[in-house]
């Protein structure tokens, strides 16, 4: 960014403008939709098409490595910065106007994904397989008017849990007899509360994978993952008070932030190393009463946590910037994160005969993937009533 024309705005302008969590949310969403193509050549996770190859040892490490540390934290962070801006719209707007504004802004894109983009995309997978279904009409009738519906919100289940979240926190300031809390007096934070709240994370991330081990969904819902989801949304909405975002020390997200580096990822490395991961052995890892899941639960709230901290601070006091390419990746972030899952699988579909190897693959169809997911999104944004939505 540093060749960028771009001019550095001050934090009194930042506290309306805020330009560095525009920079975090579309660095994030491009982590998104490499992550959906390390899905696609890893032959991990959950995702519309993946190729089914042999992979080697090398392959295996890179992408279970590349999906594992990113899906540790930037989900979570996302629901973070979000939970901050929902008090202070809550209170611009009051209880009406914002239910409506959040049913707007994020109810019509999932509906629209749910209605449109992942019916197309079954029909393109079976147009592939040759198993089209004759009754295309009926079959489409029934996943609408069932809750087969509610399973296809594909990557836009995001936006489907944050509907959820601030509806609920809408409802719960409508009915909360307490007087508005007083955003004078901002959170203060310490070491020692961190550690605890790391500590808080692990153990009840821990106890629904008793029951919601990783790899299971509940209506495309990845109930294992909502622990940090729900807590880190919560801690936003506490942030808010007195603009902790903006006030967070320097030097304190950046302990967090190497903590994060080079304590979370020798300890995954161990982790791995004498869990049975490199005998093929995952099963601990993903739930239940067992050390594996255990630790797994805590590096993961460890790494999220100073991932989180280190990347506002480092975001707030180097990329609080907007030129004319970080405008343009800014505004059209959230228009890749609703349409890239038919671009990827359109560009996997047409590549699938073309063998290198995967590795190299990936960051080969990466290079042309990612400019074409911000590209189109940038054409669609063009015709006016698609703008209004994914804007």
């Amino acid at each position: 960014m540093s060749n960028l024309k771009a001019v550095t705005v001050s934090l009194q302008e930042a506290r309306t403008r805020l330009l560095f969590i525009d920079n975090i949310r579309w660095v994030v969403i491009v982590g998104v939709v490499l992550v959906h193509l390390v899905v696609t050549y890893g032959n991990i996770g959950r995702w519309y098409y993946m190729e089914t190859r042999e992979l080697d040892v090398l392959s295996g490490v890179f992408f279970t490595a590349f999906g594992t540390f990113f899906q540790a934290f930037s989900m979570g962070l996302l629901f973070l910065i979000a939970g901050y801006f929902v008090p202070r719209s809550y209170d611009k707007k009051g209880f009406g106007r914002f239910v409506v504004d959040r049913m707007k802004r994020l109810g019509i894109p999932t509906l629209f994904y749910m209605l449109i983009i992942n019916p197309l995309l079954g029909f393109i997978m079976k147009a592939f397989s040759g198993d089209l279904n004759p009754e295309l009409l009926r079959s489409y009738a029934h996943y609408v008017g069932s809750l087969h519906l509610l399973e296809g919100s594909g990557p836009l289940w995001f936006t489907l849990a944050l509907l959820v979240f601030t509806l609920t926190y809408a409802f719960l300031r409508l009915l909360s007899v307490r007087p508005r809390p007083n955003t004078s007096q901002p959170i203060r934070i310490s070491h020692g509360k961190i550690i605890g709240f790391i500590l808080s994370m692990a153990v009840v991330t821990f106890a629904v994978r008793l029951v919601q081990p990783i790899g299971t969904a509940f209506y495309n819902m990845q109930l294992c993952f909502f622990p940090q989801y729900v807590i880190l949304f919560a801690i936003g909405i506490l942030f808010s008070r007195g603009d902790l975002l903006l006030k967070l020390s320097q030097d304190f997200g950046k302990v967090w932030f190497r903590i994060a580096l080079f304590t979370g990822i020798p300890l995954w490395v161990l982790m791995m190393v004498f869990g049975g991961a490199l005998q093929g052995s995952f099963e601990p890892y993903l739930g239940g009463l067992h050390w594996q899941a255990g630790l797994y639960a805590f590096w993961e709230s460890l790494f999220c946590v100073g991932m989180c901290l280190g990347i506002i601070v480092i975001f707030r006091q180097k990329y609080n910037v907007r030129g004319k390419t970080s405008g343009f990746l800014s505004e059209n972030a959230f228009g890749v994160f609703v349409f890239h899952a038919l671009i990827l699988v359109l560009i996997a579909l047409a590549l699938k005969v073309w063998l290198p190897h995967p590795v190299l693959k990936f960051f080969l169809v990466a290079t042309f993937a990612v400019p074409a997911c911000f590209l189109i999104s940038n054409t669609i944004r063009k015709v006016q009533f698609m703008k209004k939505i994914f804007s």
